[in-house]
């Protein structure tokens, strides 16, 4: 029996892009069966896209939060109120391609009940024109599926495969561990993700199901441009991630994730140079802090030496999976259109 799929998008003073987000949920060949769009006190015309959109779709619902919540509270709150096996939660400034939920719908049965499903993205500009294939991860050349422990080994090897604009979680699982942890901000998707993953595995397509549009100035921007926020976030991590799954959250990933999340904060800083990690210790950080400020104002040699430095075990890897796995991809791809 086909998985029911809830969609839930998040929205706050984005009806710029609002038209183009429901349009991609309600023009598919295969709709979800519920959607779900809760706004977060919007001062624009929001509500108004909603409700011309929204206006006798089956299974629809527009929830408006009394107060402001937040990108994760918004979530949190639409995770409350959908009743379907599996949920999406879909950015009002993304929006879908064609075919999502058929294949989302087809890879999760075959599967069983995988802890979430994901498939890749292309990315655009703010405007939404092209700019190439968004360079994740690519853990499997053919719709498949990967139990707990490949899901921890590629945690562990990778860090992260997922995007976020095509994930769908198992609403009952997420629900266990207590939906997405507002004190991690912007990164409560991810860990959600590696989470459920790690429990009950993933079923995963290679191919582009989404739009992504690059921005600053998202939660995930201001997650990591906060050093401060982002070590509380880095310490909450080693606490509580164990309880939820100790396969997972090992002290050899736990200190990966510091890593690759330090470096994730370098490249989003304007001034990666001057970025201080108040509990970053060792040669790696010295070294970097000696040698940044003689590169000057060159941000990309900058970030290449971070990279070397805080993250020399995912060399290997990114060349496998990410460079070659998105040459492959892309060249399918050529000449597509969304």
């Amino acid at each position: 029996m086909m998985p029911t799929i809830a969609v839930v998008i998040p929205n706050r003073n984005d009806s710029d892009f609002l038209r183009v987000c429901l349009d991609s949920v309600l023009n598919q060949p295969v709709l979800p069966d519920q959607i779900v769009v809760v706004d977060d006190q919007s001062t624009d015309n929001s509500l108004g896209v909603m409700r011309e959109k929204l206006s006798g779709v089956s299974g629809a619902e527009i929830v408006v939060n009394p107060t402001c919540l937040g990108t994760m509270g918004a979530l949190n709150e639409g995770l409350q109120r959908v009743t379907c096996e599996y949920v999406m939660f879909l950015s009002s400034n993304d929006y879908l391609t064609e075919g999502i939920f058929e294949r989302a719908k087809s890879g999760i049965e075959k599967a069983g009940s995988p802890g979430v499903w994901s498939a890749m993205v292309w990315a655009s500009d703010e405007n939404g024109n092209f700019l190439r294939l968004s360079p994740s991860p690519v853990v499997s050349l053919t719709d498949s599926f990967l139990p707990p422990d490949k899901c921890v080994r590629l945690a562990l090897t990778l860090g992260n495969w997922f995007t976020g604009t095509t994930l769908i979680y198992h609403r009952e699982t997420l629900r266990e561990i207590g939906g997405f942890d507002t004190a991690y901000q912007g990164l409560a998707d991810l860990l959600a993700a590696l989470t459920l993953s790690s429990l009950k595995g993933a079923s995963y397509s290679p191919e582009p199901f989404g739009v992504m549009r690059m921005h600053s100035g998202g939660t995930l921007w201001k997650t990591l441009t906060n050093p401060e926020g982002l070590e509380a976030i880095l310490g909450r991590i080693e606490k509580t991630g164990p309880e939820l799954s100790p396969a997972l959250f090992t002290r050899k990933f736990c200190e990966r994730t510091k890593h690759r999340f330090r470096f994730a904060a370098i490249r989003a800083s304007e001034d990666g140079g001057r970025v201080r990690f108040p509990h970053a210790q060792g040669i790696r950080y010295a070294i970097f802090d000696t040698v940044s400020p003689i590169l000057g104002g060159i941000k990309k040699l900058r970030i290449a030496l971070a990279y070397l430095l805080l993250r020399p075990f995912d060399v290997i890897p990114v060349v496998w999976y990410r460079w070659l796995g998105c040459v492959w991809i892309a060249k399918k791809h050529r000449g597509q259109s969304f």
